[in-house]
């Protein structure tokens, strides 16, 4: 039962913190108005109306009564016009007729509505027949009363006689108050609301590696708090990127030293015995340098800049098949992608590498969503078993168990890739492929 509410409420409340923000201002404002629409208008607004309609009932029976005792034609002359110059009515005698009954012809007869109540007014104290007609066109009624066979007694009033005009007013002042209430609010939130949204979209440029420049820390106290611990974060992150990029130079020339001393001395004894194995080793061990600074690096301190896509595979794909590589590509024709140029092609290059090493024909596909570009990389090589391919993603894990780097490599490529991937907002995943062997699929934020 918590689960079903605790559901319930999800799909009702807003998502945002401005939709919620704006329902916690508008809901008491929209009560707070309910409440005094039925305090003070509808108790007060049966009250007038009950008046008006019986003051109105009131007279025409009053002046059905007269005209019916008046002895002569004169008389009854002389009544109507006495009564419609004081009763604000218009009153004539028309002549022999259909007769009237008990009915109400109005459009658009609701259950709140005093002309009802005029009719049930009418219906208790007048004894006579009786119809109401609505005249919406001159905003009037007619009451017409049969006073005989030969004689209808017509009453013609303005719709003022039944409702009391201040009681709009008041209801116009409650709705137009409400409106004023409401985008005073909406101005409001949303001006509050900016400075966090301005601040999550700082952290999401921060994790793609996107400057920062127009950045500013605004809005209430704990927002503008909350703005300046992003920003001592972000000048720790840089120190620490700039304080392991110096070292890792240092380490590279301070390696590479005695080993370009070592090379020379093997090239100066061409015919000394073990050479070629020792040549062979200080390849290895350069390629080994290499692989773990590139590792260490990830992108570095590489601007962001608009990427096609496509040009990058194919510099990717026409690399490959230099070096012997069956590769296909499909790809859209178009697929502009804010990123780290140099970082995001070494990325996708050791995927398209590792898949080359392993099979016999790769593809490589490229498609853009809405808010993503998708790059697929299949091949029919013998894949990767589901209970290690989040494993390959480790540092230095190799499927291949020896430390031959002709056959296992030295486990850092997709560790690479991931890298880079995740520092621009990106997703890399692992799943079956429909050539029979394994596919990368990469999704980053367009």
């Amino acid at each position: 039962m918590a689960y079903r509410w605790k559901t319930i409420k999800q799909k009702i409340l807003p998502r945002s913190l401005y939709g919620r923000s704006l329902m916690i201002i508008v809901v008491p404002i929209m009560l707070i108005q309910i409440i005094v629409a039925y305090i003070f208008i509808s108790q007060p607004w049966e009250r007038v109306s009950n008046a008006l309609v019986n003051s109105l009932s009131g007279e025409i029976r009053m002046v059905i009564g007269e005209i019916r005792m008046a002895p002569t034609n004169d008389d009854v002359k002389k009544i109507v016009n006495l009564a419609s110059e004081n009763l604000g009515l218009q009153i004539s005698i028309e002549g022999k007729r259909e007769a009237a009954r008990h009915a109400i012809f109005f459009d658009g007869i609701t259950w709140y509505s005093v002309e009802t109540k005029l009719q049930k007014y009418l219906q208790r104290t007048l004894s006579e027949p009786f119809t109401i007609i609505d005249h919406p066109k001159t905003k009037q009624f007619e009451v017409d009363v049969q006073l005989d066979h030969h004689r209808v007694v017509r009453f013609l009033s303005s719709d003022d006689r039944l409702m009391d005009p201040r009681m709009y007013i008041f209801i116009l002042w409650l709705i137009g108050s409400s409106i004023v209430l409401m985008a005073v609010a909406v101005v409001f939130m949303r001006n509050q609301i900016r400075p966090i949204h301005r601040l999550a979209l700082a952290a999401e440029k921060l994790g793609k590696g996107q400057d920062l420049a127009t950045f500013k820390v605004e809005g209430a106290r704990e927002v503008r708090q909350a703005g300046r611990a992003f920003l001592d974060m972000r000048d720790r992150i840089r120190r620490q990127i700039d304080q392991r990029t110096a070292m890792l130079a240092g380490v590279s020339h301070d390696l590479r030293t005695p080993l370009t001393r070592m090379k020379l001395q093997l090239a100066m004894q061409k015919d000394a015995a073990g050479s070629d194995e020792l040549k062979q080793d200080l390849d290895e061990m350069e390629k080994m340098l290499e692989g773990y600074l590139a590792f260490a690096r990830g992108g570095g301190n590489e601007a962001t800049e608009l990427v096609d896509m496509r040009s990058v595979l194919a510099r990717i794909a026409a690399n490959a098949r230099r070096q012997g590589a069956d590769i296909t590509g499909d790809y859209v024709d178009h697929a502009p992608l804010r990123a780290r140029p140099v970082a995001i092609e070494r990325a996708l290059g050791n995927i398209v590498s590792n898949a080359c090493k392993y099979a016999q024909h790769v593809r490589i596909g490229l498609k853009t969503e809405p808010e993503t570009v998708e790059i697929t990389v299949d091949d029919d090589g013998p894949g990767i078993p589901a209970e290690q391919r989040d494993e390959v993603f480790k540092p230095f894990y190799r499927l291949e168990k020896s430390r031959n780097q002709k056959t296992g490599g030295l486990g850092l490529g997709l560790s690479i890739a991931q890298d880079i991937i995740h520092g621009h907002g990106g997703e890399i995943s692992l799943v079956d492929s429909d050539m029979g062997g394994l596919r990368v699929v990469v999704r980053l934020p367009a």
